[in-house]
């Protein structure tokens, strides 16, 4: 055989490597390039706007879902399944043991904290996947995780959308959990706000359950001091049955797993319909004390018991490892029971017994509810705010009325100490509405304390944002009407710094600094007119608006707070010992009279901060007012239309000042008299 020689050789072997490189590179760049293509294939629904002046933005109509039957299916494999629009309240399927949902979001504007996806109930997996610098990134939360793991530390499912202003971003979420026949439904309905106001909805959630809290804990420290008392099982009974049943709603809302038990979520995932098993056996075992059913209906106790028993029945059965053998016997059994109690107070109340009055009432409450929760539970009926709460609500209303009908009881079983236990009971109930006044006391008190700046006693963020909504639709209302004769108002926008603060919490320590923004506040509030709101707006910083008419009006006022700090028996400089000064930044709302709804107020706001801005790098002291140029505005409407223009004020102050549409006004008028 003829062999070529060696130099012909190497030359194959060299062109034979060179198209090899050739093809993996070729390989490699297209990967590269189809790559974040692939991962992400972008949903077919519009794109999810967010907007901070909406309550929230629903997924709703703006998203697709896809249904994963085995739970297995990965992120690239989602890709090429099925998608549908979602639905405005679509619910889960038993079909489906995770969802994939995408969809597309595009923010004209990112709020402090950024956006949140909040998930309308909780689920066992909820992952986000998005592109971040040409990879794939994921987020995480879900039951399965400890609250201070997840992306939010909350006992609810919310997660931080990372979206970027102007640009649209594509998502994926996968969805997984409870999707069987039985439990609190589910649907796949998620919504974006901005972060704070996610937080005050939490902040709202955790109050209203210290409220049902408030009441459990008074009801059961009151009937736990009758047990001991009196030393009757029914009490003991009743604090049982009470406590485990209002366990089992606010364990619902996920607080005692964030603040109880937060590295143990398999105890948080399993626990509760045991706890909801002990509330029955407790009830069952209270209605047979009550009713007397032992003496009274002997038939009727014998099937009180036979149902205590088949629940603890169960209970072990899945102790022992027996599958899905709880849930749905517990609601059947619940459902039962409800109306077992109602039969038997209604019978007890035909036969002249006279504490089924009010356990009649209360178990009717009760009953209203859980018929309501257990259909939800079933399915039977959708899952609403109403639906979803209904027992919660019964259960608070049932357990203090049960508490009236152990008090009527102790009358009618305690005849002989009758005068005796009459004038406990009084006490007892004093106690209780003393206890129910000072729990006014504290709801006011908290109200007050949510609106108010704790160090100086002015507005914080949370009223002005209350208070600033119905000053404006007033000022649009006037604007409607037109009335002859009545000057028309604006809204004076004064956002003022006290010029070098920090040099007082450097040198003289942030106790001083804290005296010194109280006086300046109690300086400033003696300064504005009581119809107007001072609040601080955060450090030194302090937000005055009022109404105003006159073309001067804000000027003046914010000469008038400008001068209150620097006069010499000013308390900011007796408290500080040096002398401060104040820069302030004036705004109105609207921003022209000939274009009102130009632009928003917490615009005018940011206009204002602009303005105390130029203020200080003017040199401080001083006060710096932007007035539209209406000749100048009508111009670049005309020219570039209404949208660039207001795009302009909103995102480009320094652009619109080289255009003129805004007039800097430093000085007031030699003929106005600063009063």
């Amino acid at each position: 055989m003829l062999l070529p020689d060696r130099p012909a050789v190497r030359l194959m072997n060299v062109a034979v490597r060179t198209r090899s490189a050739r093809l993996v590179l070729l390989g490699i760049g297209f990967a590269l390039v189809v790559s974040p293509a692939f991962c992400l294939q972008s949903s077919q629904t519009p794109v999810v706007v967010p907007l901070l002046s909406a309550e929230h933005s629903s997924l709703a109509s703006h998203a697709e879902v896809a249904c994963d039957q085995t739970d297995q299916m990965s992120l690239e494999q989602s890709q090429s399944a099925r998608f549908e629009p979602l639905r405005p309240g679509m619910p889960a399927s038993g079909a489906c043991a995770a969802y994939w949902i995408r969809f597309t979001v595009q923010s004209k504007t990112i709020p402090v904290g950024g956006w949140v996806l909040q998930l309308l109930h909780p689920w066992r997996h909820a992952d986000l996947y998005f592109v971040r610098d040409g990879n794939v990134a994921a987020e995480r939360t879900g039951i399965g995780m400890a609250p201070q793991t997840r992306m939010l530390a909350s006992g609810h499912m919310a997660l931080i959308l990372p979206v970027e202003v102007g640009i649209a971003q594509v998502f994926y979420l996968r969805l997984a959990g409870d999707t069987t026949r039985y439990g609190e439904s589910r649907t796949l309905d998620a919504t974006i706000l901005p972060l704070n106001q996610w937080v005050l909805q939490q902040r709202s959630i955790l109050f209203g359950q210290g409220i049902y809290a408030g009441i459990i804990v008074g009801l059961v420290l009151y009937n736990l001091i009758l047990f001991l008392a009196i030393q009757e099982s029914v009490y003991l009974y009743y604090v049982l049955y009470v406590t485990s049943f209002g366990t089992v709603w606010i364990a619902r809302s996920g607080f005692l797993f964030q603040y109880l038990w937060p590295n143990h979520p398999l105890w948080d995932q399993n626990y509760l319909p045991y706890v909801a098993a002990s509330a029955i056996v407790f009830s069952l075992l209270f209605v047979r004390e009550f009713l007397a059913t032992r003496t009274r209906s002997p038939r009727m106790d014998l099937l009180l018991r036979g149902t205590a028993v088949a629940t603890v029945g169960f209970c072990l059965a899945s102790l022992a490892g027996v599958q899905n053998v709880l849930a749905f016997p517990l609601a059947i059994i619940g459902l039962g029971v409800s109306v077992l109690y109602f039969v038997l107070g209604l019978v007890a109340l035909v036969r002249g017994y006279r504490p089924a009055r009010f356990f009649l009432v209360a178990w009717t409450a009760l009953l209203v509810g859980n018929v309501i929760y257990i259909l939800m539970f079933l399915r039977v009926i959708p899952m609403t705010f109403f639906t979803y709460n209904a027992a919660q609500a019964g259960s608070g209303i049932e357990c203090i009325l049960l508490a009236f009908a152990l008090a009527d009881r102790v009358n009618l079983v305690k005849s002989a100490r009758e005068d005796r236990q009459l004038q406990y009971t009084h006490e007892l109930q004093e106690r209780v509405r003393q206890r129910t006044v000072e729990l006014s006391d504290a709801v006011e008190r908290l109200k007050t304390a949510s609106v108010t700046d704790p160090l100086t006693g002015l507005s914080n963020r949370r009223h002005v944002d209350s208070a600033i909504q119905p000053w404006i639709a007033d000022l649009q209302r006037a604007r409607i009407r037109n009335t002859p004769g009545v000057p028309r108002r604006s809204l004076a926008i004064c956002l003022s710094d006290l010029d070098h603060f920090k040099l007082v919490n450097d040198e003289l320590g942030h106790a001083v600094g804290d005296r010194v923004l109280q006086a300046a506040a109690e300086t400033l509030r003696q300064s504005v007119r009581a119809t107007a709101i001072l609040a601080r707006w955060g450090g030194e910083e302090f937000l005055v608006l009022d109404h105003v008419t006159g073309p001067y009006e804000d000027l003046l006022m914010a000469e008038r707070l400008r001068r209150s700090i620097i006069q010499e028996d000013s308390s900011v400089i007796a408290k500080s010992g040096r002398v401060l000064s104040l820069s302030l930044g004036v705004v109105r709302y609207p921003f022209s009279e000939a274009y009102p709804d130009l632009l928003d107020w917490d615009h005018c706001l940011a206009l204002a901060d602009h303005a105390l801005y130029r203020a200080k790098k003017a040199g401080r002291n001083r006060w710096v007012s932007y007035r539209s140029n209406n000749d100048a505005l009508r111009t670049a409407v005309r020219d570039l239309g209404r949208e660039e223009v207001r795009r302009l004020l909103r995102l480009h102050a320094d652009e619109a000042f080289s255009l003129g549409l805004i007039e800097v006004i430093d000085h007031v008028p030699s003929d106005v008299e600063v009063t």
